[in-house]
């Protein structure tokens, strides 16, 4: 049996994300991604990656800054890959981690949260996964026997702009830390849990302990939920890093981007590993792997288990194409030359070799036979990213991938050439190609 949608809620959930296009694009990016749906079993939202749902009479008793800040909250979880990276960890202290995780940055963005939100300096710079450790160890001291002279943790109460109570109005209490610390929120939040009738009420109960901060809870995804692109994990994952760099792109185009959210997605996007290790795993996936039974997996014989060993690693023919315009250092090409040809020293190939600045300077077929790579700096003009991907294209080549090294301090881009492209950088001040992955390279010392 269908319920009546409550439509002033509905109607304000849509305002507050309209708001967002003009205000916060990057948020209003991500959040434009979601289905909305009324759920009153829950105290105040709820998503997994697919849905952003409400609860109805929360919406109509909060102002509609802070349902923007509702909404914000929701999608940094899943920008952040919170709903896919619970991975068994209790809800509720698992949703209270990864609320010290974002609050601040929403604050930092300029955004209101809703009142009781979680916000502790301990925590400030953590990952969701450190901070949730933190918690844990904090609870394993009070059942080992502590007393309460401890931290308690304790909510922060953003400036009610729906009733009475200043900054300074709290109205919350130390937090219990049997139940990992969970914040009060003020009188004017805290009776609108019922709001939405005796359901919601019972539903609320259950809903509030993965809600500790009362902003917005994140769910796993559904069993069968569908992503854009798919509903397994590394699906989710996959179209919520996508998104990312669509919003971030969005947001600079605007030129609204705070820095926060710069840091934020540059640690989402380039994760810190190594970019010799990224490398490996980007030609390993473009691979062709044989295996054989002649040579069995030596990491299962201990178990009894014969399984077939990898053979070798074959890749159709790759290309590597070159920056070598004026801002590139001639210390940045060795190392990169370096670093390639052990790499590729692994795998079976024939090379196609394209050197460009603002044209196309070189170009040659070379194989594995002919490592290591040895790259110079011209010094010349400007930065084009197109005679590489055409002269391929001329040629009819279709490579297993492309690895462009280049600074990226050039937006004269091709079309996506529909094969895997990696682009491997030394700077760190750069916009985002509108395809392929970027890698990082560490800084040369």
């Amino acid at each position: 049996m269908n319920a009546v949608i409550d439509q002033d809620a509905r109607l304000k959930m849509v305002r507050a994300r309209s708001a967002l296009v003009l205000d916060h694009p990057f948020f209003a990016s991500l959040a434009l991604r979601l289905e909305l749906r009324e759920d009153t079993g829950c105290s105040t939202a709820w998503s997994d990656g697919r849905v952003l749902a409400y609860n109805p009479g929360y919406v109509n008793a909060v102002s509609l800054e802070r349902i923007k800040g509702l909404q914000c909250h929701e999608v940094l979880h899943l920008a952040c890959l919170h709903h896919t990276r619970r991975e068994g960890r209790d809800p509720k202290l698992w949703n209270k981690a990864c609320d010290f995780a974002i609050n601040p940055i929403l604050l930092e963005a300029g955004l209101s949260l809703p009142t009781g939100f979680l916000d502790d300096p301990r925590h400030y710079g953590k990952s969701a996964d450190a901070i949730y450790a933190d918690l844990m160890a904090g609870l394993d001291e009070v059942k080992g026997g502590a007393s309460g002279g401890g931290q308690e943790e304790k909510s922060r109460p953003a400036e009610d702009m729906d009733a009475k109570g200043g900054p300074g109005d709290s109205g919350q209490g130390d937090e219990e830390p049997e139940s990992g610390g969970q914040g009060q929120a003020e009188e004017g939040d805290q009776s609108l849990a019922g709001a939405g009738g005796d359901s919601q009420a019972q539903g609320a109960e259950s809903a509030e302990s993965s809600d500790p901060g009362m902003s917005g809870e994140v769910r796993d995804p559904s069993p069968g939920s569908q992503a854009p692109e798919g509903s397994s994990q590394d699906m989710q994952e996959q179209a919520w890093n996508s998104a990312l760099a669509q919003a971030l792109h969005k947001a600079r185009d605007c030129g609204k981007l705070p820095g926060c959210l710069e840091r934020l997605a540059a640690g989402r996007l380039f994760p810190a590993l190594s970019w010799r290790e990224l490398l490996r795993r980007f030609l390993a996936q473009a691979a062709k792997n044989d295996f054989s039974w002649v040579r069995p997996n030596r990491r299962h014989l201990h178990s009894g288990l014969y399984l077939p060993g990898l053979e070798s690693l074959e890749l159709a023919e790759i290309a590597v194409a070159v920056d070598v315009s004026g801002s590139i250092t001639q210390l940045a090409l060795e190392r990169f030359a370096s670093e390639l040809s052990a790499v590729l020293e692994e795998f079976s190939i024939e090379i196609t070799v394209l050197t460009c600045d603002a044209t196309l300077t070189s170009s040659k077929q070379l194989s594995s036979m002919d490592l290591p790579l040895d790259f110079t700096a011209t010094g010349g003009g400007g930065t084009s990213f197109r005679p590489p991907f055409q002269r391929l294209e001329e040629e009819g080549a279709l490579p297993a991938c492309l690895i462009y090294f280049t600074d990226l301090a050039c937006d004269v881009y091709p079309e996506d050439p529909g094969f895997p492209v990696l682009w491997i950088t030394p700077s760190r001040d750069f916009l985002l190609p509108p395809f392929g992955e970027v890698v990082l390279m560490e800084e040369c010392q």
